[in-house]
């Protein structure tokens, strides 16, 4: 662990110093991002609570439009990978957001939109249920550690929380957590 924790500080040192030569990117038009991080997920339905587990965040893709420099129309798919009963599952979602440019390096995004409790797509179509659907909310921030006038990576961090509805009635909440590193390409 203390190997790991001087690895991040080591990074995040060295991109500190090549921030220091950073081009103000031109945000116009259409834009596409994807990054890849850990989390964490918990789930509960109605009165019993299940346990938290971490994983891989993937997938958190978005593709958008910017309407001004400061502000892009985005759909996001988030998720997380996590096992159910030895299987693994993916708890997704499809959010239509807004995501504004607080400062030239910090921004802010919101959405609301369809929520996936699914088979994980490596997983063969036997050993898992069908899929569930619902509705989720997303709320996430980040800070653009590196500009160049096409292209951004960031450190960002997602909260996401959801409920599906579930095939053999009642419901199924989750709420995901995750921090990961990004690129945004305008």
């Amino acid at each position: 662990m203390k190997k790991l924790i001087f690895i991040f500080f080591i990074g995040l040192i060295t991109t500190l110093n090549i921030q220091a030569q950073t081009e103000q990117p031109i945000r116009k038009g259409f834009t596409l991002g994807a990054s890849v991080g850990g989390g964490v997920l918990h789930f509960s339905d109605g009165l019993s609570e299940k346990a938290t587990q971490g994983g891989i965040s993937l997938p958190n893709l978005k593709m958008g439009w910017f309407v001004s420099p400061r502000t892009a129309f985005y759909v996001n798919t988030v998720g997380q990978i996590y096992e159910s009963e030895g299987v693994d599952r993916s708890f997704e979602g499809i959010i239509p957001s807004i995501q504004y440019w607080a400062t030239d390096k910090w921004w802010i995004s919101g959405g609301y939109g369809a929520a996936l409790d699914m088979k994980a797509l490596y997983e063969s179509d036997g050993e898992s249920k069908k899929s569930e659907w619902g509705k989720g909310v997303l709320i996430s921030s980040g800070y653009e550690v590196l500009q160049r006038p096409k292209w951004a990576l960031d450190i960002q961090s997602r909260l996401y929380m959801a409920r599906v509805t579930r095939n053999e009635g009642g419901n199924l909440d989750g709420t995901n957590f995750s921090i990961g590193i990004g690129i945004t390409l305008f």
